[in-house]
């Protein structure tokens, strides 16, 4: 776990690209990364550039603390219930929150084989059906963008578990619409809530995708033979 003074440093010095022009962060990332000693991870697919020690068991993400706000107060809010267990933990946020630290999950989901990108109607159909589990924050979070749960927000544990990674749409717009939003009114905001009765189980083994609840079960080849290409 990293240093609340790092996560601190990193948020001051973020700043001060953000006092003048609000596109220098993703432009100054791989500065960023050299300044503070650290790896460059991801900066395309996501609302923030991601960095990590060497070795470390976590990543931290820089960016716009709406999103990181929104983040840690989802994970926080929802850690103890079956559908906390889909995230990957939120450990730590800077004072600001321009810095939030996650457990790095340390495998991408696998792209299909071939020349083209395949669009699988299977996986949009898990995906539409892990997203409807998370639509009772809307009752909170009237304004809320959606899920957002995407191939590229997935990432695989060592032990086959799918973890989401990048959730912050499910609080983002009510920080993004207001910056008297704390993480600890969404917090109790949330736990308010009644929470859906559901078990769900996301893993991957041998390239598939295995989805199951209470209702439905669903295998899904990453390699879809009847997947349409995108060319």
């Amino acid at each position: 776990m990293g240093s609340a003074n790092l996560l601190n440093r990193i948020d001051s010095y973020v700043q001060t690209l953000l006092s003048d022009n609000k596109e220098r962060v993703w432009a100054d990332a791989e500065h960023i990364a050299r300044k503070f000693k650290l790896d460059l991870v991801e900066t395309t697919g996501t609302t923030r550039i991601v960095v990590k020690k060497k070795n470390s068991r976590t990543v931290i993400k820089i960016g716009y603390p709406a999103h990181n706000h929104a983040e840690y107060a989802a994970y926080k809010a929802l850690e103890c219930s079956v559908l906390g267990q889909l995230l990957a933990p939120c450990l730590a946020i800077s004072n600001r929150g321009y810095a939030l630290e996650m457990q790095f999950i340390p495998r991408s989901l696998p792209q299909a084989r071939g020349e083209y990108y395949w669009l699988n109607s299977e996986f949009t159909k898990l995906r539409d059906k892990l997203e409807s589990h998370f639509s009772f924050i809307e009752k909170y979070n009237k304004h809320a963008w959606g899920a957002d749960f995407h191939e590229e927000n997935m990432r695989v544990m060592r032990n086959g578990d799918i973890k989401i990674i990048d959730y912050s749409n499910l609080l983002a717009d009510m920080f993004s619409r207001s910056s008297k939003t704390t993480v600890e009114e969404a917090i109790k905001g949330l736990l308010k809530l009644e929470f859906p009765k559901v078990n769900v189980q996301l893993t991957m083994k041998n390239r598939i995708i295995h989805y199951q609840d209470n209702h439905v079960s669903y295998d899904v080849p990453v390699d879809s033979s009847k997947a349409k290409a995108i060319i």
